[in-house]
Parts: structure tokens; C-alpha cells; sequence
């Protein structure tokens, strides 16, 4: 699982800027990729599940992602854990 910062844009264009994204890639045997990942958003930003989103990861590589879960901690009220799957590969 690798660590980047990324720019998380949202269909209410309500952008996460300087997120910090674990994101672990699966290489196929057909030479193609499935990507996924997690982060920690703001409790307030509302993410909620099967939304869009788009990522620019801070190594320049780009693509698109679904929330698959979300999950909140009440020993965090503040802070949810975000869970997606990509929809595209990162290139």
C-alpha cells in the first residue's frame, strides 16, 4: 500500500484538497491494473457511499474511484474512514 497526497474532486465540486490516500494496486495477468484505497475525510464533507470521485495523485498519475464504504469511529466524531474502489485505471 503506498502513501500519496492527492487533489479528490467531487461532483458537488466540493474538492478535498491534500489528502493523504493509501493506495494499494493489483496488477492483472492481462497487463492491466485494479486499483483501491482509503482516507480519512471530515465527518462535515458528508462523503456517502457509491459517490464519484476523481483523484490526481501527487506523482501525477490520475483516475477515477467509487466510495465503496464509509466508515465512522465515535472515538473520532470528526473524522470518517473512506473506503474506494477504482472505476479506471491510474495512468
Amino acid at each position: 500500500m503506498a502513501s500519496h497526497l492527492a487533489l479528490i474532486e467531487r461532483s458537488n465540486h466540493q474538492d478535498l484538497n491534500r489528502v493523504e490516500v493509501q493506495v494499494t494496486v493489483t496488477e492483472l495477468s492481462t497487463g492491466r491494473q485494479t486499483w483501491s484505497g482509503e482516507f480519512t475525510s471530515r465527518s462535515a464533507d458528508g462523503i456517502l457511499p457509491n459517490e464519484r470521485l476523481s483523484f490526481t495523485l501527487d506523482n501525477g498519475q490520475k483516475g477515477a474511484a467509487r466510495v465503496s464504504e464509509t466508515r465512522f469511529d465515535s472515538r473520532t466524531p470528526d473524522a470518517t474512514i473512506v473506503h474506494v474502489t477504482g472505476t479506471s485505471p491510474l495512468a
